[in-house]
């Protein structure tokens, strides 16, 4: 409307330049926004002059609350697409820039917590396999403002059951005969992490963010779990205790929990014995299976380390 009637305005009427500046204020004052208001603000964002809309987003990072965000995937894409990445991000004040990490990874570990959800609900697990999804869950919660981008793959039976209620990115994992089931990729920024849900071996993998990690593991439309065992990076264990040396080992990578995250207990001398009995098994298991794979990825020519 202001386009269409501007040439006609008397100069002397400053509310009519001005009064853009107050929508993303007037925005916040907005308790539970609809998604019809979200994405009228959207629209004037998307007129407002550079500088306006600098000014506009690090107000409304630093003023909207994170359930808000967390209901409006829309406006969290939004402001991932055009202030994520590129020059933009820079011009964000500190407090906005983590704002937006927050947002962008309580969106994505939410997505991660819905799968898991209906994995529990849907499918017909075993109580020891309940047991360690619930256990992955609770344990990637507190790394839920670190979350970039979430892929998750699921064999057919599973994205039968439970696929077409999943917000995101969701695509087939291959059937290459191993019994490992779903598989979630996560992207921390510098790194690539992909955790094996059920099934032997059922490791976290870690790779770093290069650009052929990026087209494999997010651009490939056909991934299968012995292709990505195929790739190597470092792995860690879900034995005994593995919360604990997990925690330790993403720190090593610079892969920290949130701020408000509880520290991890000392295990005894016990504990930690029990433990070292149980890796043993792991790692003679998981060099057969990388042995499996690597043979399988010959076969096929899919590219091995």
């Amino acid at each position: 409307m202001l386009n269409t009637i501007k040439e006609d305005l008397p100069i002397w009427i400053p509310l009519f330049s001005k009064f853009i500046e107050d929508i993303t204020p007037y925005f916040t004052t907005i308790r539970s926004p609809n998604q019809q208001q979200v994405r009228w603000l959207l629209s004037c964002l998307d007129e407002m002059s550079d500088s306006q809309q600098i000014k506009a987003v690090n107000h409304l990072l630093t003023k909207v609350s994170n359930d808000i965000a967390s209901n409006h995937s829309l406006l969290v894409d939004w402001l991932r697409n055009n202030y994520r990445n590129g020059e933009n991000w820079y011009k964000l004040s500190d407090p906005a820039r983590q704002r937006l990490r927050e947002w962008i990874g309580g969106i994505n570990y939410t997505d991660f917590q819905r799968l898991v959800n209906l994995i529990l609900n849907k499918l017909d697990l075993q109580d020891f396999e309940s047991n360690r999804l619930c256990r992955r869950r609770d344990f990637w919660a507190d790394y839920s403002n670190r979350f970039e981008r979430l892929r998750i793959l699921l064999p057919k039976t599973s994205q039968i059951a439970i696929g077409y209620q999943i917000q995101g990115d969701v695509d087939l994992l291959e059937d290459d005969s191993s019994d490992c089931k779903e598989v979630c990729i996560f992207d921390f920024g510098e790194w690539f992490v992909v955790e094996f849900f059920r099934g032997r071996g059922s490791e976290t993998r870690l790779f770093p963010k290069n650009p052929r990690n990026q087209q494999i593991l997010f651009g490939e439309s056909t991934l299968s779990v012995k292709r990505i065992r195929c790739l190597g990076g470092d792995k860690h264990d879900h034995e005994f205790l593995w919360q604990i040396f997990s925690r330790i080992w993403l720190a090593n990578n610079g892969i920290l929990p949130n701020p408000n995250a509880q520290p991890s207990r000392n295990p005894t001398a016990e504990q930690l014995q029990q433990r070292e009995n149980r890796l043993e098994r792991w790692k003679r298991e998981i060099e057969r299976l990388e042995r499996e794979a690597k043979v399988y990825c010959n076969k096929i020519c899919f590219l091995i380390d």
